[in-house]
């Protein structure tokens, strides 16, 4: 076991510190956008909410294609590889185009949908009209650098979101607040910033992989190879896997929408928090994507016996991980948080509802490792599906509705919702993980 752990941390510690570079973008410009004022932490809070579910669903559509080019990896099948990924891009085309014309043309009415606070919705719509733009980058990035993980190359990424960050921090200083000579844009901006780090992260990469001969481009030959039959194979795995990520996706926003009527504080205090809990998922997201990949290698030389203790010592492993990262995010949360230019309140509640995830976090990380490692590594994607359709909109919405309708303090609502179903999941994760029914090629 001793070569896959060393696999473990040659896949897991780089798309840890891509997700936490990712996730220091954020978290810079909520902080620089806190100077201008809690109106701008709103607009581009709801703002992302939609990019967030462009990424989600294009997640949702790479991950699918990671399970195949994982196992067709193992067998060195690159023909299949490149078949997977032209199926792949005809997708993350019709998906972004989408996005894009909803954002680009109708941006105002999309933030309408979480507020109804004229200046919030003014910002968030100026702020997603421009961010639109970087939608295609946004898609191309997500899906080559899924692909190449699902061979292995994580690394190339990692640096094209170290360019990002710079470019974004950069950016931000000189576009948000007006320094060498440019206006002060506020929001617009954030919004430009984004979009220029977004470009050149998808430049760097494309660049790396040409440069280092991987084998993720493709020609018209290999859309020619797409037939029905691997049109329906790849769908049947891959609906659910896109269900699955817009249901969480679609949740989230949910949760929000419930959050932003509880108040432009609570949103805040929301919004702060949520940059924070980005980073610390950062672990849970490289725990569960490193297992599902060295899982899927195994499955894909059908080395099944392999594959079933990989996963009893990777959730182990996972587990004890969360902890210490829990610890170590609430003993910084208040020093964090204060950081930010918050009324008291605000930053009260976001420091609250921070420790209580750090106390919800290994079940979160177990949970992850389980549906997005495991199962989802041996093609169990259906069953996924129905356990987040069951846990977000069967247990945590609706609980969530309740507690607001009750008047219960966020903190409470949080608590008592997330952990709500991330119990259930626990249960039927785990259940279907023992069961071992996910142990099989799809080779």
């Amino acid at each position: 076991m001793k070569d896959i752990y060393k696999k473990l941390l040659y896949i897991a510690v780089p798309i840890m510190l891509q997700g936490m570079i990712t996730a220091t973008v954020n978290l810079v410009d909520v902080f620089m956008i806190g100077q201008v004022s809690e109106s701008a932490i709103a607009a581009v809070s709801l703002a992302n909410q939609v990019v967030m579910l462009l990424i989600i669903s294009l997640f949702g559509i790479s991950s699918a294609g990671v399970i195949f080019i994982s196992q067709y990896h193992g067998v060195d099948d690159f023909p299949s590889i490149r078949k997977v990924i032209a199926f792949c891009s005809v997708l993350t085309l019709a998906v972004s185009s989408i996005f894009f014309l909803a954002s680009f043309f109708f941006p105002q009415t999309l933030i309408q949908l979480f507020t109804s606070e004229t200046v919030v919705v003014q910002l968030g719509g100026e702020y997603l009209t421009i961010v639109a733009t970087s939608f295609f980058f946004t898609a191309l990035s997500i899906s080559l650098g899924q692909m190449l993980s699902g061979m292995g190359h994580v690394k190339e990424a990692m640096y094209a979101s170290v360019l990002a960050l710079f470019i974004n921090v950069l950016l931000n200083y000189v576009l948000i607040f007006g320094h060498f000579g440019f206006p002060p844009l506020g929001v617009i901006g954030a919004a430009i910033a984004t979009t220029c780090a977004k470009f050149c992260e998808c430049l760097l990469l494309l660049f790396l992989a040409y440069q280092r001969k991987y084998p993720v481009f493709v020609s018209f030959n290999d859309f020619k190879r797409i037939d029905k039959s691997f049109s329906l194979n790849y769908l049947k795995t891959a609906l659910p896997v896109i269900g699955s990520y817009t249901c969480w996706a679609l949740g989230a926003t949910t949760l929000t929408a419930i959050y932003s009527k509880m108040g432009t504080d609570v949103l805040v205090s929301i919004s702060v928090f949520n940059s924070l809990e980005k980073i610390a998922s950062t672990g849970i997201l490289a725990m569960s994507c490193a297992t599902g990949i060295i899982i899927g290698h195994e499955l894909g030389r059908n080395n099944v016996d392999k594959a079933i203790l990989i996963a009893r010592k990777f959730n182990a492993i996972g587990a004890i991980f969360a902890i210490i990262m829990a610890v170590i995010l609430a003993s910084f949360a208040e020093s964090l948080i204060g950081l930010y230019d918050l009324s008291p309140d605000t930053q009260d509640t976001a420091i609250k509802i921070t420790r209580l995830f750090c106390l919800l976090l290994p079940l979160i990380t177990v949970n992850s490792i389980n549906m997005m490692g495991t199962l989802k590594s041996g093609g169990q994607t259906r069953y996924i599906f129905m356990v987040d359709i069951i846990c977000m909109w069967g247990t945590t919405i609706p609980i969530a509705l309740i507690c607001m309708r009750a008047n219960l303090p966020v903190m409470y609502v949080y608590l008592i919702a997330i952990g709500g179903g991330e119990l259930v999941k626990l249960t039927l994760s785990g259940l279907r993980v023992q069961r071992l029914e996910w142990a099989k090629s799809l080779t």
